[in-house]
């Protein structure tokens, strides 16, 4: 597991359920993200939800966490987490 202590946390909701993104503050795609307002953002980080592992609000902890699992596998710039 990469430790994501220092990167940067970009708290968005998607049906209710509380997301963060993170982001490593030495990556591209940090870069990127650093470009666009805060509310572009979150809406990317929410449709991408929403896209990736369907409708949150009708699963649980537990299925969302093995979705964001699946969804974050090989990834070393940003993850998607439950806050």
């Amino acid at each position: 597991m990469i430790d994501t202590t220092n990167w940067a946390k970009f708290p968005f909701a998607v049906d209710g359920v509380e997301f963060v993104s993170m982001l490593d503050p030495n990556g591209s795609m940090y870069q990127q993200a650093s470009k666009v307002p805060t509310q572009v953002f979150n809406s990317m980080n929410e449709g991408a939800i929403r896209e990736l592992i369907g409708k949150v609000s009708l699963m649980s902890k537990s299925e969302i966490q093995d979705e964001l699992d699946r969804v974050n596998d090989g990834f070393g710039q940003a993850y998607l987490a439950l806050a």
